[in-house]
């Protein structure tokens, strides 16, 4: 919305149906409304225009209504529509500050104050002074200023286009809406073809309606349909993975060196060596045993013959304690080949 104000306030100065009314060039008047109240330009004409600094022959007034504030500017030049600049900066203030005094420095020195969200003086002056600030700080109870250059100024007054509502632009070319009289227009022009299209819409809901119905119990079949397929299908993958588990046993099973001789050997090794087997136990890669033994200086030559068979990829002691006088026991592990 910002941005279209924008373009549409460049417009209309662009094609000169507004024209900016600067400070310097201006008179301001700020009057306070008893209430709010629909004023027309005839009405304020009458009641404001003798507050006119300049001949009333050769020039104009125009006015700006926000609630209960009436903004009259007064200028030399006759029957054109002004877009105050100061009404300009007014509203791009209003974003930031509610109270502020603001001073535009050049050959002719600008000044606009706002307090409490209401212009309430708008003047160009030669010089400004720092004691002409601070006076103007206790008149109007107000402690912010903003100080611009003529080059700062130029750039923040072509940013504050977009910050101008409807209804200023409104105000400024002196365009009124009766919403009321608009609304009573409008229903009776709209009222044969609101009728034809209410008949057009009923018709169109009822078979919309119907289709909805027919497309409901397609649904509803397809949804039966598609309940015993999601069965089967599961019913399919449940299979598939018991299936899947018995390969991956067997395939387990195959994937290392025939676990039956690498018994037999780790047997036959632990009696050739005078060893007692006290406990086995086979899974996976691995084969856990107890054996016992009266030399526990046989172990390494035990394991080494273990190696020597070409089964196992790795053969451990774990653990050896001495279980009772010239009795060791021996906690091992061995861990078979793969198959290449």
């Amino acid at each position: 919305m910002k941005r279209l104000m924008e373009v549409l306030v460049n417009f209309l100065l662009k094609k000169q149906i507004l024209k900016l009314s600067y400070i310097e060039n201006s008179f301001f008047l700020y009057k306070k409304l008893d209430k709010k109240i629909k004023l027309t330009p005839t009405i304020i004409a009458l009641n404001y225009s003798s507050e006119s600094p300049y001949s009333s022959i050769n020039s104009s007034m125009y006015s700006i209504i926000d609630n209960k504030n009436l903004y009259l500017w007064f200028t030399k030049e006759k029957d054109s529509r002004y877009l105050p600049e100061a009404y300009i900066i007014f509203r791009k203030l209003l974003q930031k500050y509610q109270s502020i005094i603001c001073i535009v420095k050049g050959s002719s020195n600008k000044v606009v104050v706002i307090k409490n969200s209401i212009i309430l003086a708008v003047f160009s002056k030669h010089t400004i002074s720092k004691q002409d600030i601070k006076l103007m700080k206790n008149e109007y109870q107000i402690d912010d200023t903003i100080i611009l250059t003529e080059e700062e100024y130029v750039n923040y007054l072509e940013k504050s286009f977009k910050f101008l509502t409807i209804n200023d632009l409104f105000n400024i070319l002196n365009i009124k809406i009766d919403i009321k009289e608009f609304f009573n227009k409008a229903v009776s022009f709209l009222a044969l073809p609101l009728l034809i299209s209410s008949i057009f819409i009923t018709l169109l809901l009822a078979g919309y309606s119907f289709y909805l119905g027919d497309k409901r119990e397609k649904l509803h079949k397809k949804f039966k349909y598609n309940q015993q397929s999601n069965r089967e299908v599961k019913r399919s993958i449940v299979h598939n993975e018991n299936e899947n588990e018995i390969y991956k046993e067997l395939l387990n099973e195959f994937k290392y060196v025939d676990k039956t001789v690498a018994l037999s050997n780790i047997l036959r090794i632990t009696d050739d060596s005078n060893m007692t087997m006290f406990y086995i136990k086979l899974y996976n890669q691995n084969i856990d045993f107890i054996v016992n033994t009266s030399n526990s200086k046989s172990i390494p030559l035990y394991i080494k013959k273990l190696f020597e068979t070409n089964q196992f990829e790795d053969v451990k002691n774990l653990n050896t304690r001495k279980i009772r006088d010239s009795i060791v026991e021996v906690t091992m592990n061995a861990k078979l080949k793969e198959v290449k």
